[in-house]
């Protein structure tokens, strides 16, 4: 279980960097927004890969 929050799709991260785009485009503040993204684990959604890089036990 405690795996659960490492290989889900991170929401709220994706939610706070959509709202960094959508602020950039209108020319608001966008920069806390993108912040709270990468805070958040939203930037994790670019780095999907098939393998395993953790260097742990494979057995």
């Amino acid at each position: 279980m405690p795996n659960a929050a490492k290989t889900g799709v991170p929401i709220i991260g994706i939610i706070f960097l959509l709202l960094a785009v959508f602020r950039f485009i209108n020319g608001d503040s966008w920069l806390v927004w993108a912040i709270l993204g990468f805070l958040f684990g939203g930037f994790g959604i670019f780095n999907r890969s098939g393998g395993d890089k953790s260097g742990g036990d494979k057995a």
